[in-house]
């Protein structure tokens, strides 16, 4: 569920004056340090707290403006599921959370957002939210970016990815670049401001298709050399395959399940359907190409038999992957650097 921070109910008497306390502290000072930090380090969108002091089970983000929003700063804060409380002793902490986190980071309520998770079966981390959008553009190594705060389950730009993207970049000069999975396009950007001499971005949804694109042309990225291609990913390898389409680099970081109308009665599920992903991808690599595979599940352990008979070399760089406003939790997601075996 996504609230606005003046939805919520105000004050949480069952939370413990000690607790509250310890979180207020513990924000001002995780403020001044990742603040200072992220001004170092240019970076505009970044975690400041992720579930440290209990019983505070939320993560806050915070969103710098650019453009436009310059000098502007937003924070998203996300409710973690929690079996030990009732819903609405829940909804207390979080409204208490949100109180505490915009009188000392001072950030007025109106540009505070907050998402509540919650515990789905079905690999849902979220519950469904409202649609009305607050459309904000950041930044990101120099790139400019459109997020939603408010409209979307998601804002637009994986923050844990952050050190994915610039590595994408990094390798992307000169090469034909594939973003499968793309969401909004914030790693095609990136691959285009490293020099790829084209981009083909697919998802199977066109409103993140439409905002991939428009990412793209914020960065004067335009043109026949980059394309946007609504296509199951699977379905668009095979495409390649057949005609015999090759790529440099390429960037997969599916979710972990997915049921679409557009794929009928198919499901996606990494733990299942990682080999056959890996296997057409490294079919559409070029000689001495590279692919980065990532994903979110927590307990996912790569099937390093089946690709090795199939010919592909995984090579672990979660390590280097994790940003460091994430070391506290660094199984925020995997990562993997996939090739062909020589």
């Amino acid at each position: 569920m996504i609230h606005r921070f003046d939805d919520m109910t105000e004050g949480c008497s069952d939370i413990p004056a000690d607790d509250s306390l310890r979180f207020s502290n513990y924000l001002k000072k995780a403020a001044e340090e990742r603040g200072a930090w992220a001004s170092q380090h240019g970076v505009f969108c970044y975690r400041l707290y992720d579930a440290d002091i209990p019983p505070f089970a939320v993560a806050i983000d915070v969103y710098k403006g650019a453009s436009n929003f310059t000098g502007q700063t937003y924070l998203v804060i996300s409710q973690y599921y929690s079996s030990e409380m009732d819903e609405q002793q829940q909804e207390r902490l979080f409204g208490e959370a949100a109180q505490i986190a915009s009188r000392e980071l001072g950030v007025s309520p109106e540009y505070i957002f907050e998402k509540a998770r919650h515990h789905d079966r079905s690999g849902s981390q979220y519950k469904d939210g409202e649609r009305d959008s607050f459309v904000i553009y950041t930044q990101e190594a120099g790139y400019l970016f459109e997020v939603d705060l408010k409209g979307h389950l998601d804002t637009g730009i994986f923050l844990d990815h952050r050190p994915t993207r610039e590595y994408l970049g990094e390798m992307a000069q000169g090469g034909r670049f594939l973003n499968l999975f793309a969401y909004t396009g914030t790693a095609t950007a990136h691959a285009a401001g490293g020099g790829a001499i084209s981009t083909t971005t697919v998802d199977l949804s066109q409103t993140y298709l439409n905002w991939a694109k428009h990412n793209m042309e914020l960065n004067g990225f335009e043109g026949e050399s980059h394309r946007f291609v609504r296509s199951d990913a699977l379905h668009w390898l095979d495409r390649d395959i057949k005609k015999g389409v090759t790529y440099d680099l390429i960037f997969a970081d599916p979710p972990t399940f997915s049921r679409s109308k557009l794929k009928g009665k198919k499901t996606w599920n990494v733990d299942r359907d990682h080999v056959e992903l890996l296997s057409k991808i490294a079919a559409v690599l070029n000689e001495g190409g590279k692919a980065v595979f990532s994903c979110n599940l927590r307990n996912f352990k790569p099937d390093l038999r089946a690709l090795n008979n199939a010919g592909i070399i995984l090579t672990d760089i979660t390590t280097e992957s994790i940003p460091f406003d994430f070391l506290q939790n660094p199984k925020i997601h995997q990562c993997y650097l996939v090739e062909k075996d020589a």
